[in-house]
């Protein structure tokens, strides 16, 4: 895969990182990965003005909602199906930058994420090394949050594991009524593109899931299949649509 590399500071972890997934240098990729004395940062270099992203599970945003949490206003709790002694086994297929499977797997579930775009794993890869590290959520981020770099498709046809809840939270569609998303999503359109096989893989994760299947949708978005969603759970900006195992 490549990508334009900046090495503003050498680290012998993250050049590892680098060439275990197989990144090359490319001076014409509108999208850059920045290496740091201690982390990977994505940034957009038509754009360089706006601030890069990287994935931080120790971050202030994280530390705020882990322990503000409230299970009754925490629609995921609700959606994920936790109960006081029963916490499913999550695989998220979709994992993106990891911030639902980090909430998930701070509310007491072991959770897989599949990420099939090399960089987006990179960059993975690099905060969950860091998290693992860090003396307050360390010790049980190592037991509960795993990172699997692979098609999600492909590994869930061939699967022996069974996980109770298969998650899902496919690329936004455009909203021309709104502004432009967020940065993170504008970098991402820009490194992977089109989402075209969300429906696909809804469909397999039937297959594959012992409870159910969370969608995460936009309030302004059509429903991911034209099958019937078993139940909603509605949020301000987003909606969490359940369907049954097949």
């Amino acid at each position: 895969m490549k990508i334009y590399l900046v090495f503003q500071s050498y680290n012998e972890r993250i050049d590892n990182l680098i060439h275990s997934l197989n990144l090359e240098h490319d001076e014409t990729c509108p999208v850059g990965l920045i290496i740091n004395q201690d982390s990977l940062e994505l940034y957009n270099r038509e754009n360089p003005y706006k601030k890069s992203i990287k994935v931080d599970f120790t971050s202030k945003k994280n530390n705020y909602r882990c322990y503000n949490f409230n299970k009754k206003n925490e629609i995921l709790y609700k959606a994920i199906g936790i109960k006081k002694s029963y916490f499913p086994t999550v695989l998220d297929a979709t994992a993106g930058l990891g911030n639902d499977a980090f909430i998930i797997s701070f509310l007491g579930c072991k959770v897989i994420m599949i990420e099939r775009h090399p960089i987006v794993a990179a960059l993975l890869q690099d905060g969950l090394e860091r998290g693992y590290k860090d003396k307050k959520i360390g010790y049980w981020l190592k037991e509960r949050l795993h990172l699997i770099l692979d098609d999600s498709i492909h590994l869930l046809k061939t699967a022996i594991f069974r996980p109770d809840v298969v998650y899902l939270d496919p690329m936004y569609p455009v909203n021309k009524k709104k502004a432009l998303p967020k940065k993170e999503m504008q970098i991402f359109r820009k490194l992977i593109g089109r989402d075209n096989d969300s429906k696909k893989l809804l469909k397999i994760a039937q297959k594959i899931a012992r409870k159910r299947v969370v969608v995460k949708r936009p309030c302004y978005a059509k429903s991911l299949s034209e099958e019937k969603v078993n139940f909603v759970i509605l949020g301000k900006k987003h909606r969490f649509d359940i369907y049954n195992p097949r």
